[in-house]
């Protein structure tokens, strides 16, 4: 005990003398939520109790409320360890040092582990509850959750995002069809008014940094609007351009919570060369489609097994096969699996691939049982939002969720503090 707890000062002086910089700034890690070991799978982090909700917390209740989870198909327990990094509103590091931000130690142990059950796919599951009192966040902002092997803190297994909201300010909005006649079918307007009563706010246009998500994209984020009327305490964000998103179309879905049964989108259920697979039927392309309300779940998934009782190890997992028909292969860019089964990235671990015998684009994913949502997206070569009208259609009527996250960062100051965060249900008539 004397031992590791020596150890473990000596780790703490010799991270505070490195300096954060030369720690976490290694060329391939990402600020965001990205698994870097083959190895690692479902990799998820939300609030404890509720798999499908964001992964935010009020600085006035942070012990142990959040749950960091993630397979390991090793066939050894490693000993994990985690540290958190300070960002600012644009998910780079922020200007604090470790001791500014964090009460206690500078990393933390995974502790918690269990090996799969009943599953074809072996596995160690490792999951973590925090904040723990040893290692505690004190100041509001973004977070990013890094796990790595014991004394390999440059070599990450995994990165997620976290926030920590200090509520000071009152966040109103307005969801409606877009005010411009040509746009009006297809884009959504969202509106908003923020209260500062509450907080003192000397140069609202320089220190209020406002941020707006669509079902937890990445790639259609609107950053840094400023407010268009500021009367005392009141910022109104009432804009006819610079606050629109794609409606887009309610979400696909596959069901494979049990792997006994076929649901109503899975075609055929196969097992071979020691693996599950699962068939899903041929996606139809919605472009020239009517709207139609579907109850999804707006992109997220739910990690589940109706087979047994224990998800976290005896949900087994399956190749998922997607296929979606095209012509011809698209020359000015490609398509993507778009929704948290690839984290909401547009990069080469959700592109798609044309097969020329059966005229489609194709593409298979390695995932654990569950309820999943997704989209098709088309990323043009170049461009960075993806475009989901070309399979999917834009509707003003979709339902979405949008979250608006409100910084603050006082002249002089050194970080960008989080003081405000709503959740939006877009349902317009």
């Amino acid at each position: 005990m004397i031992k590791s707890v020596f150890t473990l000062i000596l780790l703490h002086i010799s991270i505070l003398t490195l300096g954060q910089d030369d720690i976490y700034n290694n060329s391939d890690f990402k600020y965001d939520n990205y698994i870097y070991n083959d190895n690692i799978y479902s990799a998820q982090i939300h609030k404890k109790g509720f798999p499908l909700s964001m992964a935010i917390l009020d600085i006035n209740n942070l012990n142990k409320n959040l749950l960091l989870s993630f397979d390991d198909f090793n066939d050894d327990v490693i000993d994990y360890y985690y540290t958190l990094i300070h960002c600012n509103a644009n998910w780079e590091p922020s200007n604090l040092q470790k001791n500014e931000y964090i009460l206690g130690f500078d990393e933390g142990y995974i502790e918690e582990y269990k090996f799969s059950y009943n599953t074809i796919q072996p596995f160690i599951h490792y999951s973590l509850e925090f904040p723990q009192e040893e290692h505690m966040p004190t100041k509001s902002g973004n977070y990013i959750i890094k796990v790595y092997p014991s004394n390999h803190p440059d070599k990450a297994i995994l990165s997620a995002r976290f926030m920590i909201y200090n509520p000071q300010i009152i966040i109103d909005a307005d969801i409606k069809k877009a005010t411009s006649v040509k746009k009006r079918d297809k884009m959504q307007e969202v509106d908003f008014v923020l209260n500062t009563k509450h907080i003192y706010i000397s140069n609202p246009m320089q220190e209020i940094k406002v941020t707006i998500v669509q079902n937890n994209r990445r790639d259609n984020i609107i950053t840094n609007i400023k407010p268009m009327n500021i009367r005392g305490d009141i910022l109104k964000y009432d804009y006819e351009e610079e606050n629109l998103f794609m409606g887009g179309n309610e979400f696909r879905h596959f069901d494979m919570k049990s792997f006994r049964y076929q649901s109503d989108r899975v075609k055929k259920i196969d097992v071979f060369s020691s693996q599950n697979h699962i068939y899903l039927y041929t996606d139809e392309i919605k472009t020239y489609s009517p709207y139609i309300f579907e109850n999804d779940i707006n992109g997220r998934r739910l990690i589940k097994t109706s087979d047994y009782e224990n998800t976290s190890t005896e949900a087994d997992y399956a190749w998922v096969h997607f296929r979606i028909p095209y012509p011809a292969p698209l020359l000015d860019g490609e398509i993507y699996i778009l929704g948290e089964l690839t984290n909401w990235q547009l990069d080469k671990k959700s592109r798609m691939t044309y097969n020329y015998e059966h005229k489609a684009y194709e593409d298979s994913i390695y995932l654990k049982q569950g309820y999943y949502n997704y989209l098709y997206a088309f990323l043009e070569d170049g461009k960075k939002e993806g475009d989901l009208t070309l399979l999917e259609n834009s509707f003003s009527e979709t339902e979405n969720s949008y979250t608006i996250f409100v910084y603050f960062r006082q002249q002089g100051g050194l970080y960008d503090k989080l003081i405000g965060v709503e959740s939006f249900s877009s349902v317009i008539k």
